[in-house]
């Protein structure tokens, strides 16, 4: 009994004004307005009748990504492309987990994610699961 999980937040469509993201994410305003300044992050583009910068939900990762890497001491320059290579690493876990996961099971009364085929004869099918925090993986006979 396979279940997909519903995508219930489309976080596409989240946008924060540059103060509240100022707030979120302990970065002053000046310090981002520079950073826009610098390419390292951009606003949406405005609709006619807004005044104020919006940044999407990638921006928000992005200025928090900076900010912890200048935390740990790197210069800007350095702290934004580090942030860029963990976006890039995060969004191709993303998509692979996306690809390979086919749905949440019952399999001897416990819960187990289905990765989807192990083979290439698709014959077998890999099984992740946690058990009071422990992983652990089963491949089964395809049915």
């Amino acid at each position: 009994m396979a279940n997909k999980i519903p995508n219930i937040v489309d976080i596409s469509k989240l946008r924060f004004q540059i103060g509240e993201l100022s707030k979120m994410t302990g970065v002053s305003t000046r310090q981002l307005r520079y950073w826009e300044q610098k390419k390292f992050i951009a606003a949406n583009d405005r609709d006619a009748d807004q005044e104020a910068r919006v940044f999407d939900f990638r921006m928000y990762i992005k200025v928090t990504l900076i900010k912890r890497y200048l935390d740990e001491g790197y210069k800007l320059s350095v702290a934004n492309e580090k942030s860029g290579a963990t976006i890039k690493d995060a969004l191709w876990f993303h998509n692979f987990f996306r690809n390979s996961f086919q749905g949440l099971e019952t399999i001897d009364g416990k819960r187990a994610v289905n990765l989807g085929y192990f083979d290439q004869a698709q014959g077998k099918v890999l099984y992740g699961f946690n058990e009071d925090g422990k992983i652990r993986y089963e491949i089964r006979d395809a049915t």
